[in-house]
């Protein structure tokens, strides 16, 4: 046995046999392990590309057939467009300007020109676009492919990458899987060409994915160190298993691959709740939960179907978070670094409803698809994702449509409630609230926030999250306001907003749900810290279906030593007249929010907004904070806010 394949081996039997210590939140889970032995798998494994399912570049016939002429229009076309790229690398100032002032100058246009040159050539198959594929191909191999953020993984401090480092993260995964790809279909094509062009993507993608991938144990995504992992773990483990089945001849070395991407990616299973929410909020379910499935899809066909595991409870409840959290159209429950306009991937939800059993997700695809013009660019995602999109295309746009408009759903483990007014219809109220900590992934300092909608448009809002920068990941986070409690429907308790850290949580959840009224409740004092004063503080939401939203604030305090407020962010148009009734006016209407005008003394912030990904959220450049002073300073107290429909065009008089 050589060095190299004794070193491989002890590493996964290093991987085998280590005690992980899981964050008192996980659930130790072994769902893919359970599947099949180390030994076993060798045997199921099937090696040298017989697993692929596409059809070859010179099979033109297939091809045709298999792709939607429309498809195949707009595919060419953007093909075209990217024959005009240039192709520019990210140069040393773009890569210090992330250390320096935080600012992310680095980005995927270069590889995304890449994919779009390549989908046109198969599809069209006339070798027009082959020398700019060919011209790509060297390029991405004569570059750095890592992100600017995501350096710290290297040892080198000084904001450049380390070319003698290797580093694996989100961007040369995706790069890497994406190269693989391209040697599989037009290997051949390439050789007529010239031999080098071949051992160079090889080269790279060993160097750059495949060997790193092998050599370390220690990344925080994968999950050997009992770090808590997130979207990064399936979306990393996806592309490897890619490329490794791809490049990699080595039958021994392959089996060793596997396992230990099975074994990282049961880690991220662990991490998940049995009612499986995604808590980094619905823009990440397609890169978190949407990439598992990938994984889990294409380990079932490397396997033989052997490694199975779509039958599972998690798996069904991590698939149908995402429609549980819809509001209507394409606005989703945003809470933690979500927007509130998501486009989840049409070739993602059909294909967890064909192996998940529920043709309720396979009529949302088909929904999300034509009614919010997801295909208008052409297929979604990254390269292999694009691709099986592709040729999902006809079933999906085929496929009946609808919006299955949860009517209540508690996610009991993650601290989660939405319902609205009918269940399948978006017509009336729609509410969401959350408990949690604040420590959940991409956090928000957001423990017992709310968000409320009518007819499946904004009235109270999560403002979301602006253009990352390296302050949104650092240190500094918590001096963003959007990443701040006193800028999410919370109080301020005695001049004092919540901290980060997965101490300051919600207690005391309750949930309850009739024909008539749903109501949401828990204690939120735990989530301040002490200098806050604050013994008890409970948050109740109650809907009154077809009515009204209540919000109950029920408070006790060790001490008052400065004004308690409670606030309310909204993208409404806010109106607050001389005898202090208030009106909310917007895209869904006007509404009262009725209060104890003894008790709180209403006044406005106006936040305005000048990072372009809030203006693109909200359509608009401003948005509300209502704050609400508690005038007599009480130990202990209760407040009530209503939120009604204006049922006239004038504001309404006491």
């Amino acid at each position: 046995m050589s060095k190299i394949k004794s070193l491989l081996l002890a590493s996964s039997v290093c991987i085998a046999t280590v005690c992980i210590n899981f964050p008192a939140h996980a659930t130790e889970r072994h769902l893919l392990e359970q599947t099949v032995s180390y030994e076993e798998l060798g045997n199921v494994l099937r090696y040298r590309q017989s697993w692929v399912d596409y059809p070859a570049y010179t099979d033109r016939k297939s091809w045709k057939e298999k792709t939607a002429p429309e498809m195949r229009e707009l595919i060419i076309r953007n093909g075209e467009r990217a024959l005009k790229h240039e192709w520019k690398p990210d140069l040393a100032s773009d890569y210090l300007a992330f250390k320096r002032t935080g600012e992310i100058r680095t980005g995927r246009a270069n590889h995304k020109a890449l994919q779009a040159l390549t989908l046109a050539e198969l599809v069209e198959g006339q070798g027009r676009f082959m020398d700019a594929i060919i011209d790509g191909i060297w390029f991405l191999c004569e570059t750095s492919w890592i992100h600017s953020a995501h350096l710290g993984f290297q040892k080198d401090r000084s904001g450049l990458p380390d070319r003698n480092e290797p580093t694996i993260e989100l961007v040369v995964a995706d790069i890497g899987a994406q190269m693989a790809w391209t040697y599989y279909f037009l290997k051949d094509e390439f050789d007529k060409v010239s031999p080098l062009i071949n051992e160079r993507i090889i080269e790279e993608v060993n160097r750059n994915l495949i060997n790193p991938y092998f050599a370390r144990d220690d990344y925080w995504w994968m999950g050997f160190g009992g770090q808590q992992v997130n979207n990064w773990n399936p979306w990393i483990n996806y592309n490897v298993l890619q490329a490794l089945m791809l490049i990699e001849k080595d039958p021994e070395r392959v089996r060793q691959g596997v396992w230990k991407l099975m074994k990282s990616t049961d880690f991220f299973f662990s991490m998940y709740h049995e009612d499986g929410a995604c808590d980094e909020g619905p823009t990440y379910w397609s890169g978190a939960s949407g990439y598992a499935l990938k994984f889990l899809d294409l380990l079932a066909k490397v396997t033989g179907n052997k490694v199975n595991i779509f039958n599972a409870p998690l798996l069904r409840n991590m698939a149908q978070y995402i429609y549980r959290v819809h509001i209507g159209g394409n606005y989703f429950v945003n809470f933690a670094d979500s927007a509130p306009k998501v486009s989840p991937s049409p070739g993602i939800l059909y294909r967890y409803g064909e192996l998940t059993g529920d043709p309720a997700m396979m009529k949302f695809a088909s929904f999300m698809a034509q009614q919010n013009q997801s295909f208008k660019d052409g297929v979604n995602g990254y390269f292999a994702s694009a691709l099986d999109e592709l040729f999902m295309y006809k079933d999906i746009i085929g496929h009946p449509q609808g919006e299955p408009l949860t009517g209540t759903y508690w996610f009991k483990d993650t601290q989660i409630c939405v319902a609205r007014d009918t269940e399948g219809k978006s017509d009336g109220f729609f509410f969401a609230a959350k408990g949690g900590n604040n420590q959940e992934s991409h956090n928000h300092n957001d423990v017992g926030s709310c968000i409320l909608y009518y007819n499946a448009l904004p009235v109270l809002i999560d403002a979301g999250v602006g253009t990352y920068t390296r302050q949104t990941f650092g240190p500094e986070r918590y001096t963003i306001w959007t990443m701040q409690s006193d800028y999410h429907n919370l109080p301020l308790i005695n001049g004092t907003p919540q901290k980060n850290g997965r101490e300051f949580a919600a207690h005391s959840q309750q949930y309850k749900a009739t024909a008539k009224t749903v109501s949401y409740q828990v204690d939120i004092a735990h989530a301040y810290p002490q200098e806050a004063n604050v013994k008890s503080w409970i948050r109740n939401y109650t809907l009154h279906r077809k009515k009204d939203f209540t919000i109950t604030d029920k408070w006790k305090l060790s001490a008052c030593n400065e004004p308690s407020v409670l606030n309310l962010m909204t993208c409404c148009e806010v109106e607050i007249d001389r005898n202090k009734n208030i009106t909310l006016t917007g895209e869904a209407g006007r509404f009262r929010v009725e209060y104890d005008k003894k008790l709180l003394s209403p006044a406005t912030d106006t936040v305005e907004l000048t990072d372009p990904k809030l203006i693109h959220s909200w359509n608009r450049k401003k948005l509300t904070r209502i704050r609400f002073t508690i005038v007599s300073q009480q130990i202990s107290g209760e407040s009530k806010l209503v939120i009604r429909k204006a049922q006239y065009h004038k504001t309404l008089n006491d």
